[in-house]
């Protein structure tokens, strides 16, 4: 379809901000969605055929996928792979030292003309340096808060740092978070062992987003716990009714327990959830024992469900596995919820903590928009009005 030129999506069953399926036709122009409706014309067609149409998915936390990582890749073949699997804006993430995210973020901003080439790209995620704990990184990533490290990274980010990640226990986490929140950075809880008076001292600040809910969140003792033999809520608890918090999931039930993703459904308003893939090295190859580059070695890939572990080390578990468009199914057939809300968290949810205009279909939104399959398998992708992955 020509940039500008108005077209239509016929024959399609639409998913409605509403959460229902209707047979509509979508008119797309200028890379917004012009119009819905019944019978309706424009000079060029695509023929859904009875595909589902839903809102493009959003990927908020991706570090790599096959042989691609954001920190030694090209964003430009990132986004296709995206595409490839649903993703119509997608967040690279940097888990790194301060030194090394400034020259990464320099280098991106510099191929794709600050990210204007790549359009998929909705900005930087910054994991590292401000957290208390490594985890699957390298402790060598990790910096303590300071205002100086902070406008280097800005400055490096050419106000393109959208989410910034950060343990509160830390010294100076809260002055932090709230000079970024003003700035629009969106600020995530992650990778820490805080208290629940921490946790809320962050989201006093703006903290809006945790990073993968579960996943690094150790249980602190609080001050005024009461008998051993009674249960102390930690701050797991506390981010689970805190209706200010958008929290992540890594939707592979292994990650995160099954009865647990059923918890935080339970727990969370309907906006209060987004499912993302915190993808690496080796996501979406297809099984099987890969050299990969850098320091990771030898990997096993099994199932997109198994994530990505290391032979050499008793196969311990070293990143996930998913792609998005594996979680979002997962959504419907591990966990057992519908279409809608398959959407909501893949889609809806993320454009809303982020302030976008898209992520449902609706007059005047973007038209980032998916075509799947009754099986659930992508057909199409298209992001600002054009199709950028057929199959």
């Amino acid at each position: 379809m020509s940039v500008g030129d108005a077209w239509v999506i016929q024959g399609g069953q639409v998913l409605l901000p509403d959460g229902r399926l209707s047979a509509l036709d979508i008119r797309v122009q200028d890379g917004r969605i012009e119009a819905l409706g019944p019978g309706l014309r424009a000079g060029e067609k695509l023929e859904a055929g009875g595909a589902l149409v839903l809102p493009g998915l959003i990927e908020l936390h991706t570090h790599g996928m096959r042989a691609q990582s954001v920190e030694a890749g090209s964003l430009a073949e990132y986004a296709r792979l995206e595409a490839e699997r649903g993703v119509t804006t997608f967040y690279p993430t940097l888990f790194c030292s301060p030194q090394k995210t400034a020259a990464h973020l320099r280098r991106h901003l510099q191929e794709t003309g600050g990210l204007r080439l790549v359009p998929q790209a909705g900005g930087f995620r910054l994991e590292a340096p401000y957290l208390a704990i490594a985890s699957g990184g390298s402790a060598g990533s990790l910096a303590v808060i300071d205002e100086p490290t902070t406008q280097f990274l800005l400055e490096a980010g050419g106000g393109r740092i959208k989410i910034w990640d950060f343990s509160p226990e830390l010294p100076g986490a809260p002055e932090a978070i709230r000079y970024l929140s003003k700035q629009g950075v969106v600020c995530s809880l992650a990778h820490t062992r805080a208290t629940r008076a921490q946790g809320r001292a962050a989201v006093e600040a703006g903290a809006r987003l945790v990073t993968h809910l579960f996943d690094v969140f150790y249980h602190a003792p609080e001050s005024s716990d009461p008998d051993p033999d009674i249960y102390a809520p930690g701050l797991v608890d506390y981010l689970l009714v805190e209706d200010r918090l958008t929290c992540e999931i890594i939707g592979d039930g292994t990650h995160v327990d099954p009865m647990l993703v059923e918890m935080a459904f339970r727990c969370k308003p309907p906006s209060g959830l987004v499912f993302v893939t915190d993808s690496n090295y080796g996501a979406g190859l297809p099984p099987g024992r890969y050299t990969l580059p850098g320091d990771w070695g030898q990997v096993q890939v099994g199932a997109p469900n198994d994530g990505v572990r290391l032979p050499d080390r008793d196969m311990i578990l070293a990143g996930s596995a998913l792609t998005p468009i594996d979680s979002f199914r997962n959504v419907i057939r591990l966990f057992g919820k519908e279409l809608a809300a398959a959407s909501r968290v893949w889609s809806a949810n993320p454009a809303r903590l982020l302030g976008l205009n898209k992520g449902e279909i609706a007059v005047g939104l973007d038209a980032d928009l998916i075509l799947l399959d009754r099986e659930l398998e992508l057909l199409c992708t298209i992001a600002g009005g054009r199709v950028i992955y057929r199959r």
